[in-house]
């Protein structure tokens, strides 16, 4: 593959090598989160299946001329706090964490996962003890799941189950009205 710089706009030219090919999974992945963030409409199945690596790349090629570059999946963004929590990566500003680009997310989970490999941690990463069976919810999540429920993403729990949750049921719990939260679903 050659890549030059369009000295207009900057935008790289790539020369695709067999562009009469079947596109590649990773071009798919792109045009598919594209389609998922709205920037670009579905395809329909056939289109979708025969697609070849040139019409993808005439595709990818507008999409970052239309809208620059990609936000980072729900995939990408999943694998960094993996990465983050097991004490890999160090943690990120929850701002920029919400604002991450694709290859910003991909170059922190390249280095995360050399780290990983080379069982390197980050400096002041203490790792979390196991919770026993059945621990209490936190103080924090009791917290975070009452503003769920204020805010209409969790329906009013029965005060004794609440009293009683284990820490597993309300995280949960919390994903759950963390979803719906992200999709803007309040509870009925």
């Amino acid at each position: 593959m050659n890549a030059t710089a369009n000295t207009v706009n900057n935008i790289p030219v790539i020369t695709i090598q067999e562009p009469g090919a079947k596109a590649t999974n990773a071009q798919l992945r792109v045009i598919g989160h594209a389609v998922k963030e709205n920037q670009l409409e579905r395809f329909d199945e056939n289109a979708w299946k025969n697609m070849t690596k040139g019409q993808a790349a005439e595709i990818i090629t507008k999409l970052y001329a239309d809208h620059g570059e990609l936000p980072a999946s729900q995939a990408q963004k999943t694998k960094l706090g993996d990465l983050i929590r097991r004490g890999f990566l160090k943690g990120l500003k929850r701002e920029t964490y919400q604002n991450l680009t694709s290859s910003q997310a991909k170059r922190m989970i390249y280095k995360g996962l050399q780290n990983e490999t080379a069982n390197r941690t980050v400096e002041g990463y203490e790792p979390r003890e196991p919770l026993a069976p059945r621990a209490p919810m936190t103080e924090r999540q009791s917290e975070r799941l009452t503003q769920l429920v204020n805010d209409g993403f969790l329906s009013r729990f029965n005060y004794g189950f609440f009293r009683k949750m284990t820490h597993e049921q309300a995280s949960k719990y919390i994903r759950l009205g963390k979803w719906r939260q992200a999709n803007n679903q309040k509870s009925a």
